[in-house]
This record gives structure tokens, sequence and C-alpha cells, in this order.
């Protein structure tokens, strides 16, 4: 489905996030896919109802009102991001199961790294992060 996730200053934005709280920080990417690559827009902050350091479970009105908002917009909701507090930002086998479940892409955020995947064919795929739209080659 696509190679690499364009946050822009978003990423920033979930380190700093990822930083500031002992529990996990959940939210769903807002934006639109373009071939390869998923361009996010914006971020909308559901709250963690599990209030755990360890897991997250989005509070599911957030969920509809981040599908709305991305209606408005003609956008669509196109992955979770979640924080590792304590790092690595890598899939935990409960984010595995998640993924099965929800099969867009995950951005996991810790205070100074901020990765993104995806279930393929039920194995794990890494993406790149970039950090703004890729300039084109004259």
């Amino acid at each position: 489905m696509t190679g690499r996730v364009v946050l822009g200053a978003l990423g920033e934005v979930l380190e700093a996030l990822a930083s500031s709280r002992g529990e996990e920080v959940v939210g769903l990417l807002v934006g639109r896919v373009e071939g390869d690559r998923v361009v996010v827009n914006y971020l909308y902050h559901a709250s963690n109802i599990k209030h755990s350091i360890v897991e997250f479970e989005a509070d599911p009105w957030h969920v509809v009102q981040a599908h709305v908002s991305a209606d408005k917009y003609k956008l669509e909701v196109v992955g979770i991001y979640h924080s590792h507090p304590s790092c690595p930002p890598a899939p935990s086998h409960l984010d595995v199961e998640g993924m099965k479940k929800w099969p867009i892409v995950w951005v996991i955020a810790c205070p100074h790294e901020t990765s993104a995947w995806i279930l393929r064919d039920n194995k794990l795929a890494r993406l790149e992060v970039v950090p703004g739209e890729p300039k084109e080659k004259s």
C-alpha cells in the first residue's frame, strides 16, 4: 500500500506529546494516500480510556469524530498514532494484534524518535517517515 509517511512538523509534535505524559497518547492521522505514500495533514487526538503507560484504547467517540472531521475536509483517516513513553518506537505484540483489526498505517512516537509501520501479508513492514513533502528533482 505505502512506502513512506509524510508527517512534516507533526513528527516533532508527536515526539513532544510522547515526552509530556506518563500514559500512552493516542489519536488518528488524517490526510490522504498518494500512490506509495501517506500524507498526513493533521492529528486528531483521542483520549486513552485505559489510562495506561503500556497500552491504549482510543475513546470510540473520538474515533467517530475523527472520521467526521476528515469527511468535512474531504480527507480520510489514514492511520493511527500512539506513543511508547519508554521507547523504542517498535510495535508491541498488542500493537500487532491491533494492526490486524485496523490494517492502516501505525505511527509510534517516543520522546526522540518516530517510526511508521504497517502489517502486510501478516508481516510487519517499517515505512520511511519523511519530514515534509519531498522536493521534485529538476
